[in-house]
């Protein structure tokens, strides 16, 4: 009989399982991500004012709402607003490290969301695949500290500098929205401000704004 002891799971063990779990399924399907983002930024927020602006269909919305819940990320309150419950979602974010430490977070899951309506996203993917927009968004966080230029991310990042230009316009307008409810980027401090007209043609908008 072996004497070693038996392995034990660290107390958070499930926990943090859970969170990996819920990354990847919003890291599956873009409009989940992408609806999840709006509940999350426009918290307490009814699922029908969701919808419209996301352009969602009702069976659609409440699919995806119900999905959420699932997940435990979303809950419906029993509170009302026009006769309708108000819905709010939690952050989730965890560190997975291989070679490298990534940190997960509400960011890169509302920039994969994006994909769904945003062109240059939608190519940027297309081009270089789901992981890729993950040093996309570290490189536009970067620039946005003032840290580097747009060309310079398209050095990082080995790819034309019409297409990093694209690409950080892309994100840097999601960022400038969601970047506040990301506990991953809680210590970083943009030195470069996003136009107010960028914002507005961004596919995540604060209905209080």
């Amino acid at each position: 009989m072996s004497d070693a002891s038996p392995s034990v799971q660290p107390p958070d063990a499930g926990h943090t399982a859970h969170r990996f779990f819920v990354i990847q399924e919003l890291l599956g399907t873009p409009e989940l991500a992408r609806f999840y983002t709006d509940i999350m930024i426009n918290a307490l927020t009814t699922i029908t004012a969701a919808r419209e602006r996301q352009n969602f269909s009702k069976s659609t919305a409440y699919k995806y709402a119900n999905m959420l819940e699932e997940l435990g990320v979303a809950e419906e309150l029993d509170e009302y607003q026009d006769g309708s419950a108000l819905w709010r979602a939690d952050p989730v974010s965890g560190d997975w490290t291989d070679e490298i430490t990534l940190e997960f977070g509400p960011a890169i899951i509302a920039v994969y969301g994006a994909t769904s309506v945003d062109d240059d996203l939608e190519l940027y993917v297309d081009r270089h695949g789901k992981a890729a927009l993950a040093p996309a968004l570290m490189g536009t966080i970067t620039y946005l500290q003032g840290e580097t230029t747009r060309r310079g991310v398209a050095d990082d990042l080995n790819i034309p500098a019409v297409e990093a230009i694209a690409v950080t316009q892309a994100i840097e307008r999601i960022l400038a929205v969601v970047r506040n409810f990301d506990p991953t980027l809680s210590d970083v401090t943009f030195a470069v401000d996003v136009h107010e007209r960028a914002l507005e043609e961004g596919p995540y908008q604060r209905a209080d704004e």
